[in-house]
């Protein structure tokens, strides 16, 4: 299972998003306990999950058949994640903890921002990313 927050999740507007999701069954909403911020980039903002005590808000996915090797690499190199050498990477994909909406605790795997908080971060108070960028006009980094 995956747990996305950002510009992963389905219907993003985001061609790496749009192709793993051929292989991604939703499982619906969820929460982790983190905190978010929202990091800007010349190619638009996006969101940064580091350990806190809020609550971040997404979206559940479970690995359909189809779903390989090379789907989980363009996730990770999308998310500048190298396994072996996750000191360097921008995100570490780890195991973490997920309230579902039907009040279950779901195992799943979610991208974690390894690296300091770079200037002009901003906090996304509520913990959900899409509403926040909306709300001021951020555009998502990814988009086509």
């Amino acid at each position: 299972r995956f747990f996305f927050y950002g510009t992963l999740v389905a219907g993003s507007g985001n061609a790496v998003a749009r192709a793993v999701h051929q292989h991604l069954e939703p499982l619906g909403a969820g929460w982790l306990t983190g905190s978010l911020y929202a990091i800007p980039d010349p190619q638009g903002w996006y969101p940064a999950l580091v350990p806190g005590e809020g609550r971040v808000f997404g979206q559940l996915y479970v690995a359909q058949p189809g779903f390989g090797a090379a789907d989980l690499a363009a996730l990770d190199a999308y998310e500048d994640f190298e396994p072996g050498r996750p000191e360097g990477s921008l995100y570490i994909r780890r195991p973490c903890l997920v309230e579902a909406a039907s009040g279950n605790r779901v195992d799943a795997q979610a991208y974690w921002f390894n690296q300091p908080l770079p200037g002009g971060a901003l906090v996304v108070p509520l913990g959900d990313f899409a509403p926040f960028a909306r709300e001021r006009g951020l555009l998502a980094f990814g988009l086509e």
